[in-house]
């Protein structure tokens, strides 16, 4: 964002906001960058004919460089669904489209707007891939798209239960592989995916396979899902995959759950006067929950490089150059920046620093990292900070609406996420229906 050594002193100044047409749904709001583009996924507009599913707006211009429109859904404007949009390096786009009950696409875009194919990822199928259906609303949530070794991924999850995944080649958009899983992340020749859970939610493996034919690398031990994801993707660092893991978090709370409705029998009353919120209260008093960790797994083997504790709940997470940072609250919601480096096989972990902020209700998302800036999302303002002296606050930027979004995943969204874009010395944050540009 910056050239090392030329931190602004003074906080971004508002260069222009422009309107975008709202996102299908607040996960959705993240925008990318393409270059100097700022690419926000589009939904209904009013007086539009037809579905804005894109619009570039050029940051160092603040101006709308190019939309996107097609025809919208059979069902009308409520039956589209407009995923997030993936640059690719050649400054082309893909954005995946959901028409309800009527397809699932994924668009090709040139870097000026025109669509080039359209790869319909249920057309002609025998197997069911729930794209079709009779429902009364919308029930498939997408995944963001991933790319890597000259293919993209795409998946979704219908009525949390069903889960797809398509491979296809960048090139022709022909299919090379499928499974009944979901991507979390592509790093080279691997894709990272989780595998589909059973009727007892706790069987989901986080599985390695190549790109090219989906063969099984290697695979992680199965862990729950359900009522709380106990590994949730973090970062990807260099060839190191970073997940959280909750184990410990969601055994204390198993063991709570079976202490209060121990001392609810003892109690020898009859149930509808029992308070459990005083008696889960009196049990937290003797028994705080424990932390985290961040654990970090080798990408091509799988195998276990690094476990940091974490104290608290891991509520952020974002890979820089050469260190991880993660936002945690502890049981009394005191908010603090965990920095870790990492050294192949080894592990090195800073003290924890207390952030400058209140984090109140709401704590802060990581928006961008490079080595020398990090900028935290809080509820009401951004917050720059050095990244070598995180306490040291450069500037704070007030912000009218919130920017934090749960992230766009179904199964991660206890990990908070932005809806900001960074890059030639511009900040641009997204609202639901205006995109507000800064000038750093």
């Amino acid at each position: 964002m910056w050239a090392p050594g030329s931190c602004p002193a003074r906080r971004p100044v508002l260069m222009a906001t422009l309107p975008v047409p709202d996102a299908w749904h607040e996960s959705y709001l993240p925008p990318a960058v393409n270059g100097g583009l700022l690419l926000a996924a589009g939904g209904s507009a009013p007086a539009e004919p037809a579905l804005v599913a894109l619009v570039a707006l050029d940051l160092v211009a603040a101006a709308e460089r190019f939309r996107v429109s097609m025809p919208f859904a059979v069902r009308g404007v409520e039956g589209s669904q407009v995923g997030l949009p993936r640059p690719l390096p050649d400054d082309r786009i893909l954005l995946p489209v959901y028409r309800w009950d009527e397809s699932f696409t994924v668009y090709l875009i040139d870097a000026d707007g025109r669509i080039l194919r359209e790869d319909d990822l249920a057309a002609g199928r025998e197997v069911e891939l729930d794209v079709y259906g009779a429902d009364v609303a919308v029930k498939l949530w997408q995944e963001p798209l991933a790319v890597g070794a000259g293919a993209y991924l795409a998946s979704w999850v219908y009525r949390a239960r069903s889960w797809h995944l398509q491979c296809r080649d960048l090139a022709t958009g022909a299919a090379r592989w499928e499974a009944p899983e979901r991507v979390i992340a592509v790093a080279g020749d691997v894709a990272v995916t989780e595998t589909e859970p059973g009727g007892t939610w706790a069987d989901g493996a986080i599985v390695g396979r190549a790109v090219a034919d989906g063969t099984e690398r290697w695979r992680l031990p199965p862990a729950p899902i359900f009522p709380e994801r106990a590994r949730t993707f973090g970062a990807m660092a260099g060839d190191t995959l970073v997940l959280v893991d909750r184990g410990r978090r969601l055994a204390a709370a198993a063991e709570r759950e079976e202490a209060i409705v121990a001392r609810a029998v003892e109690l020898d009353v009859e149930p509808d006067r029992v308070d459990f919120d005083d008696l889960a209260r009196a049990w937290e008093r003797d028994h705080p929950p424990p932390g985290e960790d961040l654990v970090g797994y080798d990408l091509a083997g799988g195998h276990e490089r690094w476990r940091c504790p974490v104290d608290g709940e891991v509520v952020s997470v974002a890979a820089g150059p050469a260190t991880l940072y993660a936002v945690a609250v502890d049981a009394a919601r005191r908010c603090r920046l965990e920095r870790i480096r990492l050294d192949g096989q080894r592990r090195y972990r800073d003290e924890p620093i207390a952030l400058d902020i209140d984090a109140g209700d709401e704590p802060p998302a990581i928006a961008y990292v490079d080595e020398v800036h990090l900028l935290l999302a809080g509820a009401t303002e951004l917050v720059c900070v050095s990244t070598p002296a995180p306490r040291m606050v450069v500037w704070r930027l007030p912000l009218p609406d919130s920017p934090l979004v749960p992230r766009p995943n179904p199964g991660d969204r206890r990990i908070l996420a932005a809806s900001i874009a960074v890059t030639q010395r511009r900040v641009a944050v997204r609202g639901f229906d205006s995109v507000r540009i800064f000038a750093a």
